[in-house]
């Protein structure tokens, strides 16, 4: 499934906050987040950003005995530059568990005004039993929160 969000901002005001590190952590903490911390490296072919946080989640009963509510959480994610607009590709592991996400993005100008955001989600979990369960459970997580991140970039853009 994918996520289509559109900004009234040009694609360069946009990319420059979701590749503003102090932005980033302002985002996780302000969604509720116990922690993060964040760098970023530019070295003009690509951009690359590793965003870590510390995470509480509402597990339903059949994770909650498989794994804590609190978990570390790190993301990579490197944005290039390709016929005129950004593409990007992330990965995000939560610390000594068996799950993984990853995702592909763009960000291009809209003809209409403004730019639109596109990301797609796939998860992974290496679990026996319960693994396409789980990894449906993590789309829904990862998917409403994103799109928190992208409503907090647009009240931002205001």
């Amino acid at each position: 499934m994918s996520i289509e969000y559109h900004f009234p901002a040009s694609v360069e005001r946009v990319f420059a906050l979701l590749t503003d590190a102090d932005f980033l952590v302002d985002r996780c903490l302000a969604l509720g987040e116990l922690s993060a911390d964040c760098t970023v490296e530019d070295d003009d072919d690509e951009v690359v950003i590793t965003l870590t946080r510390e995470v509480e989640r509402n597990l339903p009963a059949f994770l909650s005995r498989l794994f804590e509510s609190r978990q570390s959480v790190e993301m990579v994610e490197r944005w290039s530059l390709r016929g005129g607009q950004r593409h990007g590709r992330f990965t995000l592991k939560v610390q000594g568990q068996p799950v993984s996400v990853e995702a592909k993005t763009t960000l291009r100008a809209d003809p209409a005004g403004g730019c639109r955001y596109t990301v797609q989600h796939t998860a992974k979990a290496n679990v026996p039993l319960i693994g396409r369960r789980l990894e449906s459970f993590i789309l829904g997580q990862t998917e409403a929160g994103a799109k928190a991140e992208l409503d907090y970039l647009a009240a931002a853009l205001r």
